[in-house]
């Protein structure tokens, strides 16, 4: 069943020392869902899929991904159902996890994928599979109003409650250049690490579960550390 989340607003907190987005949505039953994630995390996603965020489209496809990657499910847990390897995304796992191998047939994943072109389509693929068929986060519908005539007109317009997000999402070529460098930094480990333990070529390319130094924010929504959703 599809469920349509229409945004309230948006606000720049602090969880723990780390700055972050919150998302204030409402649900068809009227209640609010909260999305936060760390402000880097827009930087990591356009180094993560090779995304230019100077266009419009660009930076409205980066802040897309992040709204809905909480409602995706885990393509690994649920492989069988992944809309991204029913289109034959898949490649050689670089992890050993729930129940996979080493070089065992995986759907593609930042992970695994041959290219960033080829993590960037299997994501759209989850997203866009995701908004049809389980939650879809939109902002609200423009107003109208009546005229003299008895005929609708666009009313003003209303505020953008992702204004602040697209107008401060903090998003700079050189760290954008550097978080790349990072993937490319771990993809090179993961390509031998699965060479070293199966014999085949790791892909060109691969992505970190985590970034070098110690830090924490970067991949999958599921692992950002101050990523959390919840009601109030």
């Amino acid at each position: 069943m599809l469920d349509t989340y229409e945004i309230l607003d948006t606000t720049r907190i602090r969880v723990g020392d780390t700055d972050c987005w919150q998302i204030r949505q409402r649900r068809p039953d009227g209640g609010h869902h909260l999305t936060v994630f760390p402000t880097s995390a827009l930087e990591w996603r356009a180094a993560e899929y090779g995304i230019d965020h100077t266009t419009p489209d660009g930076l409205e496809q980066i802040i897309d991904m992040v709204l809905h990657e909480p409602f995706i499910p885990d393509p690994l847990l649920h492989r069988d159902q992944d809309p991204a390897a029913a289109k034959g995304h898949t490649a050689a796992s670089t992890q050993a996890i729930h129940g996979l191998s080493l070089g065992d047939e995986a759907p593609v994943t930042l992970f695994n994928a041959p290219s960033r072109a080829h993590a960037r389509r299997a994501h759209q693929l989850r997203i866009e599979h995701t908004k049809r068929t389980r939650i879809k986060v939109v902002t609200p519908p423009a107003a109208t109003t009546r005229t003299g005539t008895g005929h609708t007109a666009p009313a003003a317009a209303p505020s953008d409650p992702l204004h602040q997000l697209r107008t401060e999402h903090g998003i700079t070529a050189h760290g954008v250049a550097a978080k790349h460098s990072t993937v490319q930094q771990v993809r090179a480990d993961l390509a031998a690490r699965l060479a070293e333990a199966t014999g085949q070529s790791g892909p060109a390319a691969v992505f970190p579960q985590q970034p070098a130094g110690g830090t924490w924010d970067a991949s999958l929504a599921a692992r950002d550390q101050a990523h959390q959703e919840g009601s109030q």
